[in-house]
């Protein structure tokens, strides 16, 4: 994969660029009766569950037959879908190197279950126990600025304690 440039989690940015449009052409592509499975009232759940939990979220997703749907962790489902949104990014003609490196972020974020919101409440949890409030987000945000600089995703940032 190509060197990014320095910036904020530039890197994240990207991958989940490539994995919503990934995931997007793979679920238009879908059959028509598969997404009758998952109605609009179960999505718009799963997207606030997702939003309060994050990867840890359980989330109704269609297990396959018609108006069967399953149960799943955030993190799975995510594990599940990234090699179909690899398979569509290719066919639209992205670069399978580049589709890779992408994806392995996503991938890598949800095995580790650290990301960007994880990060900085761990973070700050942890400047909190030196630190009063305000010193602690200032230490927090520090620490976000000279990571995010490196250019390396945000699943391989440390959490100092």
């Amino acid at each position: 994969m190509r060197t990014l440039p320095a910036g904020p989690t530039v890197i994240d940015m990207l991958a989940n660029a490539a994995f919503l449009i990934g995931l997007s052409l793979w679920l238009a592509g879908q059959d028509e009766r598969w997404t009758y499975a998952l109605p609009f009232e179960r999505a718009d759940h799963n997207f606030y569950r997702a939003a309060q939990h994050g990867l840890s979220a359980q989330l109704t997703w269609p297990a396959g037959q018609r108006d069967r749907t399953r149960t799943v962790a955030a993190a799975r489902l995510v594990a599940e879908v990234v090699p179909a949104a690899r398979q569509v990014l290719v066919e639209a003609g992205v670069a399978a190197e580049e589709a890779d490196g992408l994806l392995e972020v996503i991938s890598a974020r949800a095995a580790t279950g650290q990301t960007g919101a994880v990060w900085q409440r761990t973070t700050l949890a942890a400047a909190e126990q030196r630190h009063d409030r305000e010193r602690a987000l200032a230490v927090m945000l520090g620490r976000y600025l000279r990571y995010s600089g490196t250019g390396l995703p945000v699943h391989t940032w440390p959490i100092a304690s």
